[in-house]
């Protein structure tokens, strides 16, 4: 952040919670290149911040407090990297889509 953007206690919030997730993505990133399956990284990380998320539910000190606020966050970030990690469309996508479009056309 540059000290012309003024800066508010959400920012500050949200970029700590960045950082947070980039060490945790480290940490995931050396268990696959030890040989740990994606999937059961994927899942310990799941539950760990199912954990810590219910821990940090209880420390929430505003009003009116709702779990499916986390949830919907989760959700999401989700389907946000969900678009980041899907892969690209390859040639015979196009190809096939081309068919489809003639055979509607007809």
């Amino acid at each position: 952040m540059s000290d012309e953007t003024p800066h508010n206690h959400d920012d500050e919030h949200a970029s700590r919670g960045v950082q947070i997730a980039n060490q945790i993505i480290d940490l995931a990133n050396k268990q696959l290149e030890s040989g740990e399956s994606p999937e059961a990284i994927a899942s310990g990380m799941r539950h760990a911040a199912a954990n810590f998320s219910a821990f940090a539910f209880f420390g929430i000190k505003e009003l009116p407090k709702d779990p499916n606020t986390m949830v919907d966050e989760f959700i999401d970030f989700f389907e946000h990297y969900l678009g980041v990690h899907k892969p690209k469309d390859g040639p015979t996508d196009g190809l096939a889509q081309l068919i489809q479009q003639a055979k509607n056309e007809l």
